[in-house]
């Protein structure tokens, strides 16, 4: 190897080393995920991390899936944490591949409807509770429990996040809070009115 490509090579290679960064090994069409995957094994808070052997799975599971995951694909590009958790959700936590396309074709209209400013507030949150049962969503740090998050949501018939027809209910609820415009800032609020 030449200087100069050492030069190159090295600070990278160092930095991997240093920071304990993992190879992430997503098959080819879901690189893009990559980065998140190997933030949420990094990181120090328990809330919404993964063990490396869970990362590994996910890998494993999508390298050796024949699942055909169109919506999903696209939706990695819009919201990529909710992408993820999508996916751990059909590998982990029992959400079919059939019903994870309906949720992504729907969060991709709905965020497209909405037209976020700040889509990435909308991942994040998204992503917390997507493809989960209301005990599977951890509220540490939020000042609030699943227990009384699933009381507050039972009359609009929100039993959990696995399924269209409950993200159908919920959205229309959410878009009418205030958190809802100052924090994800949609350039058409009233995009749900007619629903909920």
């Amino acid at each position: 190897m030449t200087k100069h490509v050492l030069k190159l090579i090295l600070p990278m290679v160092l930095f991997a080393w240093h920071t304990g960064a993992r190879e992430c090994r997503l098959p080819s069409e879901w690189q893009e995920l990559c980065r998140i995957l190997n933030a949420r094994v990094a990181q120090k808070q328990p809330k919404m991390k993964l063990e490396d052997a869970e990362a590994s799975s996910l890998e494993t599971f999508l390298r050796e899936t024949k699942a055909d995951l169109p919506n999903l694909n696209a939706l990695k590009t819009i919201l990529p944490k909710t992408t993820l958790e999508l996916l751990m959700a059909i590998h982990k936590r029992g959400l079919s591949a059939e019903e994870s396309e309906l949720m992504a074709a729907y969060l991709k209209d709905l965020t497209a409807a909405f037209q976020f400013q700040n889509v990435g507030a909308f991942d994040n949150n998204t992503s917390h509770i997507i493809g989960r049962e209301w005990h599977e969503i951890d509220y540490t740090g939020e000042g609030m429990t699943w227990k009384k998050q699933r009381a507050k949501y039972a009359p609009y018939g929100i039993t959990h996040f696995k399924s269209l027809d409950c993200l159908e209910k919920f959205f229309p609820v959410e878009a009418r809070l205030p958190y809802f415009r100052t924090s994800y800032k949609p350039r058409h609020p009233r995009a749900l009115d007619h629903q909920g």
